[in-house]
């Protein structure tokens, strides 16, 4: 239901102070601020000092305003402000100063204008509006997407890459891990081979009478660490000491050249050793 109020009171005060001239003069003119509360937004809008109109209306959520030609009527709001001009021209101006809207209306000919609140903030804006289907209204800032980055892909591993453990960059010989063939090892930096002419190669090494296995030490235990390093490239300490990852390096070796994997270096493993050494 819409609520009316005449301001009877205030026309019949101010006509006779102020008058009419013709038939088109103003019947109110307000020299003080007048507040307007409409209920169903709840709030208060202000008409300004100075503005004239013929009669006003007061809804529950606009008012209706008649303005005779060549007034001014002014009002005030919080809220941003929409003008239905339902007849008549006028020239409309739509302002705001911190977070009060004020808007203008200047009659070119004698009309019934609606103001209604459109319950926006008050964002700074000006603008004006012209005849024949009202201005003015409230200002709504443009909607800025946020700025994402875009997102690089991870370089996807290559599957060709497949590193054995214990292998490091060798494709040779045995894995110091676990014993298994370094042939199928694949690493992501391969080694660059030694150059013959610098690498110290041995044609045959003395790896001396007695059978070596899991703990001998000495000269031959030496010889035999430098054979690994040298034909598996194992990158051993050469410390004359023979531990259980050279023993199970040898046992895969064995294997391999048909030997009994017995990880024991005795004659004929040696004799194979020697007999693998390339020039």
């Amino acid at each position: 239901m819409i609520k009316k109020l005449k301001i009877g009171f205030l026309i019949a005060v101010l006509s006779l102070a102020v008058g009419t001239s013709s038939a088109n003069a103003a019947a109110l003119t307000w020299s003080a601020n007048q507040s307007v509360y409409l209920t169903t937004p709840g709030y208060t809008m202000t008409i300004v000092s100075g503005s004239e109109a013929t009669s006003v209306v007061v809804n529950a959520a606009s008012v209706d305003v008649i303005i005779p030609t060549s007034s001014v009527f002014t009002m005030t709001s919080r809220n941003n402000v929409d003008l239905t001009n339902n007849s008549g021209t006028a020239t409309v101006t739509n302002t705001c100063s911190g977070t009060l809207n004020t808007i203008t209306i200047t009659s070119t000919s004698t009309a019934n204008y609606t103001l209604t609140p459109n319950g926006g903030v008050c964002a700074g804006n000006s603008g004006g509006g012209g005849g024949g289907g009202g201005g003015g209204g409230g200002y709504t800032p443009p909607v800025v997407p946020p700025v994402v980055p875009p997102v690089t892909p991870a370089t996807p591993a290559d599957p060709a890459v497949k590193e054995v453990p214990g292998c490091g960059n060798r494709t040779t010989g045995f894995s110091v891990v676990d014993g298994q063939s370094c042939a199928m090892n694949k690493p992501a930096t391969p080694a660059t081979p030694a150059s013959p002419s610098s690498s110290g190669a041995k044609t045959s090494f003395n790896f001396g009478t007695k059978t070596l296995k899991n703990g001998s030490r000495g000269e031959a235990a030496k010889e035999l660490q430098r054979f690994l390093n040298q034909v598996l490239n194992l990158g051993l300490v050469v410390d004359g000491i023979i531990g259980p990852k050279s023993i199970a390096v040898i046992k895969t070796w064995q294997k391999t050249n048909g030997l009994a994997a017995d990880g024991l270096i005795g004659p004929l493993t040696k004799a194979k050793m020697n007999a693998s050494v390339k020039p």
